[in-house]
């Protein structure tokens, strides 16, 4: 393929509709970001310590109930409205937590916060499947991925600048509400196009069937990257939701640093690397990165200084920046297209349910007096079980390759 084939590729990898579903989702993941610190606002509120990871993981509770749900029932054909109406539910959600005081009003605010979040990000990958190229998959991810990653590089240190001058967490989160109004803005546009596709009939446009899911469930290699994809969350969520309490106590006078330098990592090595995502073997270089993150949790068990902490938090967000383009271009390419949009929620999932069994495990590991260290090795375990899951797609692809290669 020549550069300027591979330049038009490029080109029309990057339509209007797939920047504006990527700025949709950066708001959404911008409701998700502000919350790193969700559990220290909860201490100021004085919530019982084992209610604390419970109230952490009640907003991704919801998705974790209904994702496997609206991985079948959203479909290109309603997608765009459901994208639309969960906008316009997180913003009234950020709005909600400042009159939200002690455990049921803050559950309720919570769950809320995590349908309009579910639908949001469900919707938002069933239209991407349908305009992401096979052969651009990797990078497509990559720079999908981003509308993940820049919110954590952003919001937390805009959250830290704002509280001071704000007075409270709740009052940070209404503020940033106000995001939803863009975000709605450029969706406008996107109706009519997205109205004809889906009238066109294109190739999976309709409502999979549940012998549809239960057949492809079928395959070993979605088994396998499903259940890689949950270890990798549970190994993260332990991070994200912990790290803040670790750093304050090394001294690190802004732990939103942290996510900054971990962020900015993971958006250069996606920038830089992406075309590579294509060229290179995808499942090796998985294995590679999910071997790299589990060194990093040991690394935070052994760090003590505040210095090895950032550059430790470095070369983690290296690691995700390969690894989770990675394993959502692996599940695209060994989905069959009818089904790469539920079976990419189904992914999502696998996220949802290590954001609500992360904390709960993370918590319980620290109110046993286990420590941190503990917390860390935990992660480490799991990063390293989803490498040797991925491992045998390996040794199948190679074997794939070689009467490519004759």
């Amino acid at each position: 393929m020549t550069e300027d084939n591979q330049l038009t590729q490029a080109e029309r990898l990057f339509t209007y509709d797939f920047k504006v579903l990527l700025l949709a989702a950066t708001f959404g993941f911008c409701n998700i970001a502000i919350f790193y610190g969700f559990e220290t606002y909860l201490a100021r509120l004085g919530i019982d310590p084992a209610w604390r990871g419970w109230l952490l993981g009640a907003e991704p509770l919801a998705a974790f109930c209904l994702r496997p749900f609206l991985s079948v029932l959203v479909t290109p054909r309603n997608a765009l409205p459901l994208v639309r109406a969960s906008l316009i539910g997180m913003g009234l959600a950020l709005c909600a937590y400042q009159f939200a005081r002690g455990i049921g009003p803050i559950l309720a605010v919570r769950l809320f916060h995590g349908v309009s979040f579910v639908f949001l990000v469900s919707a938002v990958t069933v239209l991407l499947a349908q305009i992401i190229p096979k052969a651009l998959a990797g990078r497509a991810f990559g720079y999908f991925s981003l509308s993940s990653l820049v919110p954590y590089a952003l919001m937390p240190p805009l959250a830290e600048w704002l509280l001071p001058r704000l007075g409270r967490e709740d009052r940070v989160y209404a503020v940033c509400s106000i995001l939803a109004l863009p975000a709605l803005a450029l969706l406008a546009p996107l109706g009519k196009r997205l109205k004809r596709q889906a009238k066109a009939g294109l190739a999976g446009a309709g409502r999979p069937t549940v012998s549809d899911v239960l057949q492809t469930l079928a395959l070993p290699p979605i088994r396998l990257v499903l259940l890689a994809n949950l270890c990798l969350f549970m190994s993260t969520t332990l991070i994200f939701f912990f790290i803040k309490p670790f750093a304050v106590g090394l001294g690190l006078a802004d732990p939103g640093l942290f996510f900054t330098v971990s962020t900015g990592a993971s958006m250069a090595v996606r920038v830089l690397a992406g075309r590579y995502f294509d060229r290179l073997p995808k499942e090796t270089v998985l294995v590679g990165a999910l071997v790299c993150l589990a060194a990093c949790m040991v690394g935070f068990a052994a760090t003590t200084g505040q210095t090895r902490l950032l550059v430790l938090a470095g070369a983690y967000g290296l690691c995700l920046g390969v690894a989770l383009p990675l394993m959502s271009a692996v599940m695209f390419g060994y989905s069959p297209p009818a089904m790469r949009g539920t079976n990419l929620n189904l992914m999502l999932f696998m996220m949802d349910t290590a954001y609500v069994f992360g904390p709960i495990a993370g918590g319980a590991i620290l109110a046993g007096g286990a420590g941190y260290p503990t917390l860390f090795f935990t992660s480490c375990a799991f990063a390293a079980g989803a490498g040797l899951l991925v491992v045998p797609l390996v040794a199948a692809s190679r074997r794939q390759a070689r009467p490519a290669a004759g």
